[in-house]
């Protein structure tokens, strides 16, 4: 064989290589293009003619009107319980909020005793009481006359838990 013929046996070797090189390609982009289109999902068009997505963007973020739950804690921005709102099982109901160091300030409850507020000083002792308590009870007074504690009363406590001032 001439070197003429060699040469033109391996050029028509390499031209069946590129063909079929080049097939495999065809078939592989049409593969890949036809499974991304398998992916694709259908725009839904809804009635006002716009898309759903189009209508999701638009859409102002979700407003619940309702939250319903047994109990709420409010933390601050290092995750600190704060405040936690709670009713408990015998229909009492109870706002209590928390200094930075994690003591009772004031505490809003209503029971079956009826509704109080409390503030509490930095040791825990409670200082003032507006609404229902049993820190006054009944009494007999001086007379022999029983008092039945009122349903409400404005109480002021000193630091040692003395009663400073108690209407009615």
């Amino acid at each position: 064989m001439t070197n003429l013929e060699l040469l033109s046996n391996r050029l028509a070797k390499m031209e069946t290589q590129f063909r079929r090189l080049k097939r495999a390609a065809i078939v592989a982009g049409l593969l890949i293009a036809g499974g991304a289109l398998m992916a694709q999902k259908p725009v839904e068009v809804l009635p006002s003619g716009r898309t759903r997505v189009e209508a999701d963007r638009a859409r102002p973020p979700l407003v619940e009107s309702e939250v319903r739950s047994q109990h709420f804690v409010l933390v601050d921005e290092k995750g600190k319980e704060r405040a936690s709102l709670v009713a408990d099982g015998a229909g009492s109901v109870f706002l209590v909020m928390f200094d930075t160091a994690g003591k009772t300030r004031a505490n809003l409850s209503v029971s079956n005793d009826g509704p109080a507020l409390v503030f509490y000083d930095a040791t825990g002792q409670a200082r003032t009481i507006l609404g229902s308590t049993t820190l006054v009870g009944s009494h007999v007074n001086e007379n022999g006359v029983a008092e039945k504690a009122p349903a409400s009363s404005i109480v002021l406590v000193d630091r040692a838990g003395k009663l400073l001032f108690r209407q009615p």
